[in-house]
C-alpha cells in the first residue's frame, strides 16, 4: 500500500447560515431581527474538528398580529489526511427553526431558515473506494433535508438525507480532483399551517480505502494461519501457514468466498506461504478453519475490497 500522501485540502470552509425575515411584500409587516450569520471558518484534513454555531431571533409585526421567529444551527467537519491512504471525512449539522404567528390567519409571511454547509477540494493520487453514509433525523413540520455531493473529473455523486432516513453506498472514485460539498437545511413558514417549526440533524461520513484494502485479522486461529496483503495485479491474496500449525494442528482448510482453495493435513501441513486465487473485480472474504490435535476447531478470517 502506498504511503498516505498529504492532500492539502484547499478552498475548505464550514458555515452555519441563519436568517429570519418576512417573505411578503406587505408594507405593514415590520421586521425586527438580531445579528448576521458569521463568516465561514476554514478547515483542513488534519484530524481537527472545526465547528461553527449561531442563533438568531426576531419578530414580524403588523396590525393585530405578531410572528415570533427563531433559528439556530451548529455545523462541524473533520477529516484525516486525504490522498493515497485510508481516510475519513465527516460532516454534521444540527438545525432548529420556528416561525409562529399569533393569529391563524396572518397578513405577513414570516420565514425562519437555517443552513449548514461544508466544502473543500482535494486530489486522490490513485483510485479509491468510498463508502458514503448519510443519515437524517428530523422532527416537526418544517421543511428539512441535506446530503453530500462529490464532483469528480468524470461525473458526480449525490447522497441525500430526508427527515427520517439512512443510507450507505460504496463507489469507486477515480484518481484526480474531488470537489466535496455537504449541506443541510431547515425552513419554517408562519403562513403555512403545519410548517411552523421543526428540527433536523444531518450526518455524512465518507470512508476512503485503497483498492484491495483489507480488514483486520479476526479469530482465534491467527497463530496458525495468517492472511496478508492483496495483490491487485492478479487479485491474489497472500497467506502463510505458521510453524505452530505444524506442531499443534491436524488440518487447515482455507476458503475464499465460500469455495475451498487449499487444504493441508498430515505431512503437507508445514510452514509455507501461499497465493490464494480471488477474482480481482470482486470483494473477497478468506476463512481458514484449523482443526487442532486436541479436537478443537478455531478460525481466522479477513475481508478484502475489490481491486477494480
Amino acid at each position: 500500500m502506498p504511503a498516505p500522501a498529504r492532500a492539502a485540502v484547499s478552498d475548505a470552509w464550514v458555515s452555519t447560515d441563519i436568517d429570519v425575515h418576512d417573505d411578503s411584500s406587505n408594507v405593514n409587516c415590520v421586521e425586527s431581527a438580531t445579528g448576521n450569520s458569521p463568516d465561514a471558518l476554514a478547515w483542513s484534513d488534519n484530524g481537527v474538528k472545526v465547528t461553527q454555531s449561531y442563533a438568531e431571533s426576531g419578530t414580524i409585526t403588523a396590525p393585530g398580529e405578531t410572528t415570533a421567529l427563531t433559528a439556530t444551527g451548529t455545523t462541524s467537519v473533520v477529516a484525516t489526511p486525504l490522498g493515497a491512504g485510508p481516510a475519513t471525512l465527516t460532516a454534521s449539522s444540527s438545525l432548529t427553526v420556528s416561525a409562529v404567528p399569533s393569529t391563524a390567519a396572518t397578513a405577513c409571511s414570516g420565514h425562519a431558515t437555517a443552513r449548514g454547509e461544508a466544502d473543500g477540494d482535494f486530489v486522490l493520487s490513485q483510485p479509491m473506494w468510498a463508502t458514503i453514509t448519510v443519515t437524517g433525523n428530523g422532527s416537526g413540520g418544517a421543511e428539512v433535508g441535506g446530503g453530500v455531493y462529490l464532483q469528480l473529473a468524470d461525473g458526480s455523486i449525490y447522497a441525500q438525507a430526508s427527515k427520517r432516513s439512512s443510507g450507505t453506498t460504496t463507489v469507486l472514485l477515480p484518481a484526480g480532483p474531488v470537489d466535496f460539498e455537504f449541506d443541510a437545511w431547515a425552513d419554517a413558514y408562519a403562513d403555512e399551517p403545519g410548517r411552523y417549526a421543526g428540527a433536523v440533524v444531518v450526518d455524512a461520513k465518507i470512508e476512503l480505502q485503497p483498492l484491495g484494502a483489507a480488514s483486520a485479522l479476526a479469530g482465534k486461529g491467527k497463530a496458525y494461519t495468517v492472511f496478508g496483503a492483496r495483490d491487485c495485479a492478479t487479485g491474489n491474496i497472500a497467506a502463510a501457514i505458521t510453524k505452530k500449525a505444524k506442531k499443534k494442528a491436524q488440518q487447515v482448510l482455507i476458503k475464499v468466498n465460500g469455495a475451498t482453495v487449499a487444504k493441508f493435513k498430515g505431512k503437507k501441513l508445514k510452514k509455507r506461504t501461499l497465493a490464494l486465487p480471488a477474482a480481482p473485480r470482486a470483494n473477497a472474504e478468506v476463512v481458514a478453519t484449523i482443526k487442532l490435535k486436541n479436537g478443537k476447531k478455531v478460525t481466522v478470517t479477513r475481508s478484502y475490497l475489490a481491486c477494480s
